[in-house]
């Protein structure tokens, strides 16, 4: 009867140790396969809104904004460039999406004014994961304009990428308008950054005279204590005092430069009022 008992029991541990061992059998086959199974997290591909892009001789860009449209699969992008275009040049655009790098998107500019573009997008594939923008510099050949020929055109190197991400884009509705409309949304647009960047000035200038008031209580109080030091001493001093002096007039200049950019900025605000008036809003 024991002889029978000690069967079981080494039968049944023999069995545990055989679930345990095939436990571990299955879960590494499952783990060291699961990437087949299940596609890795891509990292978001995003280029920040609102950041000015300094392509160096090819001018700055900025995003303003990035919108989806899921319903009529279109996007519509707001570019605000800066000396990126000049009579030789001209500024063209392709996009493709990642879900399909082999068909080119349908892409044009439905607006452009003062280095402002909108461009819009058809035909932006459902799912498609990430989209591109590639910006073109195209120069004419000078040579040909007084030949009663077409102007031949080089090649047209990408000088920008931009993307977007459809887990962050921002979702929309996005209607063809006249260039009336498209106006007034850039002006509106431009005048509420404008608005933001006013704000953030004052902020900065009260910052930097804060700290031009410290330097000044400073300076003041080694002035006031030349009187009762030695020679050496006030030799010193005069010398912190003259430190003082030279913050003092670089954070004087900084203030005068926010001061001018803000003055730039309202003159800015006034004109595009002025043109939205001229158009009838």
């Amino acid at each position: 009867m024991k002889k029978k008992k000690r069967k079981n029991l080494k039968f049944n541990v023999s069995n545990y140790y055989a679930a345990i061992a095939l436990f571990f059998v299955l879960g590494i086959v499952f783990f060291g396969t699961s990437k087949i199974f299940f596609a890795e997290e891509r990292p978001i591909n995003q280029t920040p809104l609102q950041t000015e892009l300094d392509l160096r001789a090819n001018g700055k860009l900025s995003i303003d904004r990035w919108i989806y449209d899921e319903h009529q699969n279109k996007m519509e992008v707001i570019l605000a460039t800066n000396n990126m275009k000049d009579y030789r040049t001209d500024l063209q655009f392709s996009s493709v999406s990642r879900k399909d790098v082999r068909t080119p998107l349908s892409i044009q500019a439905v607006y452009e004014d003062n280095e402002i573009f909108i461009l819009h997008i058809d035909q932006v594939p459902k799912d498609f994961e990430q989209l591109a923008i590639r910006l073109h510099k195209n120069e004419r050949n000078l040579n040909d304009w007084f030949q009663e020929q077409e102007e031949e055109e080089k090649q047209t190197p990408v000088i920008s990428t931009l993307y977007t991400d459809e887990r962050v884009v921002e979702k929309g509705e996005v209607n063809v308008k006249d260039h009336r409309d498209y106006t007034r949304q850039v002006a509106d647009q431009m005048i509420d950054q404008s608005t933001i960047k006013i704000k953030e000035n004052e902020e900065k200038m009260e910052q930097w005279e804060e700290v031009y008031r410290e330097l000044n209580e400073e300076k003041e109080k080694l002035k006031a204590g030349l009187l009762y030091q030695t020679m050496d001493e006030q030799i010193t001093t005069n010398n912190k005092i003259y430190q003082l002096d030279r913050e003092m007039d670089v954070k004087q200049k900084e203030i005068e430069k926010i001061e001018a950019d803000s003055q730039n900025i309202r003159a800015k605000i006034e004109r595009l009022k002025q043109k939205k008036r001229d158009i009838g809003f």
